[in-house]
């Protein structure tokens, strides 16, 4: 009887645990797999270097994986790769020179020429893997790894007159090595003992432009933009004109494959040559072909597409693309989250305001699956660049979206799209730029009222009222560069004037009286650290905090700004044993405020997340200690419901699950996970649904306290362990839960397994 209850007791347990949510601290990429930069296979597994990141194809199994620094890789930027068979191991290089051994799902890092110190750069060109050994071509020579031992084995360095030689492309015969370079092509005898002497190697071909080696059929050969050529033992032999540009040279099912691209016309090719050059067959492609492969059984081919990822071909047909799901994009210029549903927009402009002509649009997660609006699924969106802000209708759920380029659009739940620019003269455009509607701020007030930022527009202020009004405003002064826009508690907005600190606007709560209306500007004469300005948010407090090239400045009186008696605060903080201006000296990009009023600041160096007060660092993340993908950030935004913190990069888009929630209006759906605490567990343990700042207690059956804490906003956190730092016994626990005036209480239940 016992022995059954327990099995009932640890199914319980498994099926609990697998059904709750994601544990604190975890962290998830959200990396985009559009394109396809280079492939390696073993004939059963396709393994997929994009821009950014890679993923796995097991033809047999029809299984896709994909994997980020979160799974272990140790860096992003992929530059090249290459598997060999005799040891089963891909070897996966960064454009910083790192290299990833990848094996049985696990990586294993070599960062020997990442850090070693070396004039000039260090790029990986190419890898070429035989018989244990990985032949990395760079910018200043081969690179041999031992893939065996997991180690560097020597280094082949191409040099004259004191000058490194950048070595392309890598492939060797029964006889040579051969190596195609900035100044010509090589060889060197195989069984050559002294290979790290430049002076071994043999120039046989004056070519400077040739890019990939393939040792096919008995024979080497190489290929520049629009030629093919073989190597007949004594010079290079043209055997293959292309009209178009060649990318990739392939040896597939003892066939010779080319790969080429015409950009004007954005029209690929794939074309089968016979041994004497002649095109034996064809077909488009829908991208940028990269490089064809095929699996060892199967006549299917699989080409490597720099738009689409890995797209499988069946007598020239496409059968669909493979690759993991998605954003559409790197960029993460605005993150809106809410209860995990997520919109990215992922258009840019550079530090100096100007926009990108970035085409990728927008991207929606929800219910764990990915969808990308752009141009091509959306005609609203043709010829539509730079999506870069977002917010979301209360009223109907729908979505407003700026373009830095293009205007604002409409979109609604049933994915219809309205572009809404030119259905009102109060859109502007740029002065100086006048076919520009650069849409730079979106935010709804209390009454539902759409807030719209017109950076360099005659009126830099819009408003669209619930009714379908529309107004304009300059009250900060026409023509500025007016930016992300904010409401405060007075429902004034608040916006950057990137150049000159930022404004404030109080429209008196008349919105078509601009008689009473009233404004001022908060910059260095107010005590601002920079009049150079990134960012803006507003704290539980309904205190003003300013990310700038200098530091944070932070406005305690907002109500009194455009009375002109509020002046911009310099908090000065020590951490550690430095005492200063908060984060003098750094370019604040992003700031967050999360449900315990705790600030998430992004910069170019990594995300801080420091206390209500700013007095305490709490977590500090950079690429070096956290699987963030870069330390340039570009938004942090939080979810109010799970706690996930969304941290934007230039590379690309990770989430990390914090311990603070938004309190809820009452405790009346308290959560706890895990739930039962199985076995083994050192996780955190979350209470989450609380409301704000809630008095948490944990006693056993007796009633005696094991723990308490306050909540951090609407979730309490735990490490599982008493007041001596032991685990509780297996049993009951209860749990009770007070707000902070005694109005809202809770009792729930907690087991733990031993």
């Amino acid at each position: 009887m016992n022995k059954l209850c327990l099995l009932g007791l640890m199914l319980f347990a498994t099926i609990a645990a697998t059904a709750q949510d994601r544990p604190i601290g975890y962290w998830r990429a959200h990396m985009p797999y559009t394109n396809a930069e280079n492939v390696a296979t073993d004939g059963v597994t396709f393994y997929v270097v994009t821009k950014e990141s890679f993923y796995t194809y097991n033809a047999a199994q029809n299984e896709i994986t994909a994997y980020s620094k979160v799974e272990g890789m140790a860096d992003v930027e992929m530059s090249a790769i290459g598997y060999d068979d005799a040891t089963g191991i891909a070897l996966l290089a960064y454009k910083n020179a790192n290299i990833d051994l990848f094996i049985d799902n696990t990586f294993y890092n070599i960062p020997d020429i990442k850090l070693k110190t070396i004039t000039g750069n260090k790029n990986v060109n190419d890898v070429y893997a035989e018989n244990g050994l990985a032949y990395l071509s760079m910018s200043f020579g081969v690179v041999v790894v031992d893939l065996e031992k997991k180690e560097i084995k020597e280094t082949y360095s191409f040099t004259s007159n004191g000058q490194s030689i950048s070595v392309q492309s890598f492939a060797s015969d029964d006889t040579y090595c051969y190596v195609t370079t900035e100044t010509g092509m090589y060889r060197a005898s195989k069984n050559n003992p002294n290979l790290q002497a430049f002076s071994q190697w043999t120039k046989i071909d004056n070519h400077t432009d040739l890019s990939h080696l393939l040792f096919y059929n008995h024979k080497i050969y190489v290929h520049n933009t629009d030629s093919v050529f073989t190597w007949n033992g004594t010079s290079l032999n043209f055997i293959y004109a292309s009209p178009y540009t060649i990318t990739q040279i392939n040896a597939v099912k003892q066939n010779l494959y080319v790969s080429e691209y015409l950009s004007d016309a954005f029209v690929g090719k794939i074309k089968k040559l016979d041994e004497n050059g002649q095109v034996a067959d064809s077909f488009n492609t829908g991208g940028k072909p990269v490089g064809i492969y095929a699996l060892s059984s199967g006549d299917d081919l699989y080409e490597a597409d720099q738009f689409q990822g890995l797209t499988k071909y069946n007598n020239g047909t496409s059968q669909g693309i493979i690759k993991p799901e998605g954003p559409n994009g790197y960029g993460t210029f605005d993150i809106l989250p809410y209860n995990k549903t997520i919109y990215i927009m992922h258009g840019s402009y550079d530090r100096q305001w100007r926009y990108n002509y970035n085409t990728d649009g927008f991207s929606i997660f929800k219910d764990d699956h990915w969808k990308s609006v752009t141009s091509r699924n959306n005609a609203t969106l043709s010829n539509k660049t730079d999506l870069i802000r977002v917010a979301q209708d209360p009223t109907d759920q729908s979505l407003y979206i700026g373009s830095y380029k293009d205007g604002i659009f409409h979109y609604n739940a049933d994915g219809s799209m309205e572009d809404l620019t030119h259905t009102s003269p109060v859109f502007e455009g740029t002065t100086g730029d006048p076919n520009a509607y650069r849409i730079s701020g979106l935010a709804f007030d209390n009454e539902n009222n759409l807030w719209i930022t017109q950076y360099g527009a005659p009126h830099e202020l819009v408003v669209k009222t619930p009714e379908g009004n529309y107004y304009n405003f300059n009250g900060a002064g026409s023509n500025i560069s007016a930016a992300s826009v904010i409401i405060d508690d007075y429902d004034q907005k608040w916006y950057l004037t990137p150049t000159a600190g930022v404004a404030v606007y109080n429209d008196n709560h008349t919105i078509d009286n601009k008689n009473d209306d009233a404004y001022a500007r908060m910059d260095m004469t107010k005590n601002m650290p920079s009049n150079l300005t990134y960012c803006i948010a507003k704290d539980k407090d309904g205190t003003i905090w300013v990310g700038t090239d200098n530091g944070i400045g932070i406005i305690n009186c907002p109500g009194e700004a455009t009375s002109g008696t509020c002046a911009v605060e310099k908090r000065i903080v020590q951490y550690d044993n430095a005492a200063g201006y908060l984060f003098e000296g750094e370019s604040v990009l992003s700031i967050a405020v999360d449900g315990a009023d705790r600030k998430w600041v992004g910069t170019a160096n990594g995300v801080w997340l420091i206390s209500p007060s700013a007095d305490k660092i709490i977590y500090r993340f950079t690429t070096d200690n956290s699987p963030l993908p870069s330390n340039i950030i570009q938004k942090i935004s939080i979810d109010p419901v799970t706690g996930d913190v969304y941290i934007g990069t230039d590379l690309g888009l990770i989430s990390y699950r914090s311990t603070a929630v938004e309190g809820a209006e009452s405790n009346s759906n308290v959560i706890t996970f895990p739930n039962p605490v199985p076995s083994g567990y050192n996780g955190t343990i979350a209470i989450k649904g609380l409301t704000t700042d809630g008095d948490v207690r944990i006693t056993d059956i007796t009633g005696q306290l094991v723990y308490r804490t306050k909540a951090l906003g609407g979730q309490a956190v735990w490490s599982g362990k008493d007041y001596t730092g032991r685990r509780p016994q297996s049993g009951v626990y209860l749990i009770f839960v007070t707000n902070t005036d005694g109005t809202q209480t809770y009792a729930g239940k907690l087991a733990f397994l031993q």
